[in-house]
């Protein structure tokens, strides 16, 4: 596998604590943007007039930027270095969330939404691997915080967008107060590397004749992270909104969209480790796609049944899904650079499919506005996790 030297691990000689610390501080930046939005996403609406299938495209626009970068990201870091690179996305993210000071204007939303799914690609691409490379003796610890961390953030956006743009007097300037977490994760990345010489890592360089496309394991893997990615990201946009025209207020809609996010913590810190643990692993899947796909038959249905028991069930069954796939990613490869491959294929396809989703719910609800219909499309489509669940065995090795 052809690879490139680049620069820019984390100092050894710097603190664990420290290190976790920004890497904390760096992941709470990964769904902000993606969370924020959809948390005004009726305010914008009524100063707007948009229709639902553009608001879901500021949803579409960064993830589909998370999957369309994803095959970038090692040769960005093999020609700047990944201590450059990281600031560079952090800068871009910045950049990207004051962008929206703007208001309503479409271009510069678009804009920010893809500055945002650049960073994201570039973070998520990276950090991770500095995180095995640099915190290898308290890997376990650091993955969890990192996820966790991610998923708080997206329970920042969720639950305070609302409230700071009655704060602030705008839904803009309540989008671009997220820009404030990006700067001091830049400049908490920038403490944590002054003075520091530069180090030399090795960066795989993945291209797309190299990934794994006749497997069938990888293939299975890909196929269960894309179709709960095309959940999560459906709810993600369209949670609050949804809510909203049920009948309850913006702020209890808000209150309802950061429980959704903020409950996968929970199932991030706990499924993955029980799933290394059991012996009965696929069970554990098929029990988070069948709970998933229940609750959102109770969202569909009865929606004022339980609404937060009913996200908090969805959001534990859908992250906790997502979650235990993310560590297969290394677990089914034989070196770093088998990981490398099988993730860059993953997450390529899963984030160029599921990028598509809130559009297409928004393009729905123009067309029949139910939102009935929409939760029991995406209660059938989890179910099509249940075929790849099969093919999840242990011990597999990805070639």
């Amino acid at each position: 596998m052809p690879s490139n030297s680049a620069t820019g691990a984390f100092p050894a000689t710097r603190s664990t604590a420290a290190i976790l610390a920004v890497v904390v501080l760096v992941a709470v930046n990964l769904r902000l943007a993606l969370s924020s939005l959809p948390a005004v996403a009726t305010l914008i609406q009524d100063e707007t007039g948009w229709n639902d299938a553009f608001i879901g495209a500021l949803t579409t626009v960064p993830v589909l930027g998370m999957g369309v970068f994803a095959l970038g990201v090692p040769r960005l870091a093999g020609r700047i270095g990944r201590r450059s690179a990281v600031s560079l996305a952090l800068v871009a993210m910045a950049a990207g969330l004051t962008l929206r000071l703007a208001g309503a204007v479409a271009v510069t939303l678009l804009l920010s939404a893809m500055l945002a799914g650049l960073s994201i690609a570039i973070l998520g691409g990276l950090v991770p691997g500095i995180v095995r490379e640099r915190l290898s003796h308290s890997m376990g610890l650091a993955t969890s915080l990192w996820t966790a961390a991610m998923m708080g953030g997206a329970a920042l956006g969720a639950a305070l967008t609302l409230p700071l743009s009655d704060l602030t007097g705008g839904w803009n300037r309540a989008l671009a107060f997220w820009a404030l977490p990006a700067v001091a994760a830049l400049a908490a990345w920038l403490w944590l590397e002054r003075e520091e010489p530069a180090q030399v890592a090795t960066v795989t360089i993945v291209r797309l004749r190299d990934l794994p496309w006749r497997d069938s394991t990888a293939w299975a893997l890909t196929a269960f992270m894309s179709v709960n990615s095309v959940v999560f990201y459906s709810m993600l946009a369209w949670t609050a909104p949804s809510y909203a025209e049920r009948g309850y207020t913006p702020e209890t809609a808000g209150l309802f969209f950061g429980i959704f996010t903020g409950s996968g913590i929970i199932a991030a810190l706990t499924l993955p480790a029980w799933s290394h643990r059991t012996q009965r692993r696929r069970t554990l899947f098929a029990t988070t796609v069948v709970g998933c796909s229940a609750s959102l038959v109770a969202i569909a249905l009865v929606p004022t049944f339980a609404p937060l028991l009913i996200l908090v069930a969805l959001s534990f069954t859908l992250s906790g899904g997502f979650a235990m796939s993310l560590g297969m990613l290394s677990e089914y490869a034989a070196d770093a650079a088998g990981s490398a491959r099988l993730t860059a294929m993953a997450f390529t396809i899963t984030y160029t499919s599921a990028a598509f989703s809130p559009f297409v719910i928004g393009a729905i609800m123009d067309a029949v506005d139910s939102w009935t219909l929409v939760f029991s499309l995406l209660a059938g489509v989890t179910l099509l996790q249940l075929p790849a669940v099969f093919f999840l065995h242990r011990g597999r090795v990805v070639h």
